[in-house]
């Protein structure tokens, strides 16, 4: 399989030029091999999926155990992807808006509330979502709940569940929504999985590693077997893992190299 170069940056306007989504055109660009993906299966909605610490080479570490994932990715396409940001909401922000960190101003999600209220207007807060809402497509998001709480007013259907010790669980709770957000037709869905992030700070085996990753693999499943035919998913890390050292002990040094400068894996399949 060939493997494909882009920057999380592109996602959003990628959605935007393959649903036609009018929005002022971000710092991304469109990626062109997934408009001809796109095009010649008839996409015309959207899901995103942001598994929080899928870097490019641990999702091939990975995928082995996460058997719906790596089916979709046989299927569709791979790319090497980096991301402007090596923590979460930044990282997220630059998927959903596709500006870079130092565009948007979000570091963390108090800082949507900070931007929004010096200017509601500014095109670099607007998500890929809420370009959809203005446009009268169905939006949603499925996320924590204060990050969740963010979109209220800006998109229709917000799902927010509230941060858990048991990150399995809220991962199913997570997974839930997004079934319920597909069973309303959404037309563009975003959904944010975290027990991989989780597991990556707290556990010291691949084995435990690999629960997480069996366990996220679950819930990509049911999503993908909600979905109706046409949907494109954009499924793609954040940042790279962290706790490094930890999981690089016996890393080749292009491997080090994509860890150091944060390639995630992003796989673009149609259901």
């Amino acid at each position: 399989m060939k493997t494909l170069e882009c920057s999380t940056i592109d996602i959003a306007p990628t959605i935007s030029r393959l649903l036609k989504v009018p929005m002022v055109p971000p710092s991304g660009k469109p990626i062109p091999e997934v408009e001809n993906y796109a095009k010649e299966r008839g996409c015309k909605k959207a899901v995103i999926i942001v598994i929080d610490s899928l870097g490019y080479y641990f999702y091939w570490h990975l995928s082995p155990v996460m058997k719906n994932l790596h089916e979709l990715t046989e299927k569709g396409l791979l790319f090497k992807c980096w991301s402007p940001a090596t923590i979460t909401s930044p990282a997220i922000a630059s998927i959903f808006t596709g500006y870079l960190p130092e565009e948007h101003n979000i570091y963390s999600t108090d800082d949507i509330y900070t931007e929004t209220a010096k200017d509601s207007e500014n095109p670099r807060l607007k998500s890929i979502m809420e370009w959809a809402y203005r446009a009268g497509m169905k939006s949603s998001a499925v996320i924590e709940t204060k990050g969740a709480e963010s979109f209220r007013g800006r998109i229709r259907d917000i799902y927010g569940v509230p941060n858990s010790e048991d990150i399995l669980d809220y991962d199913c709770r997570i997974t839930e929504y997004a079934l319920q957000a597909l069973k309303e037709k959404t037309d563009i869905l975003a959904v944010h999985l975290r027990a991989l992030d989780r597991y990556s700070h707290r556990a010291e085996t691949w084995t435990e590693i690999k629960k997480a990753a069996k366990a996220i693999d679950k819930n990509l499943e049911e999503i993908f077997q909600s979905a109706e035919k046409g949907t494109i998913f954009f499924i793609c890390g954040d940042h790279t893992v962290h706790g490094g050292k930890k999981w690089l002990k016996n890393a080749t040094y292009e491997e080090i190299k994509s860890h150091e400068n944060n390639y995630v894996a992003l796989i673009v399949g149609c259901c």
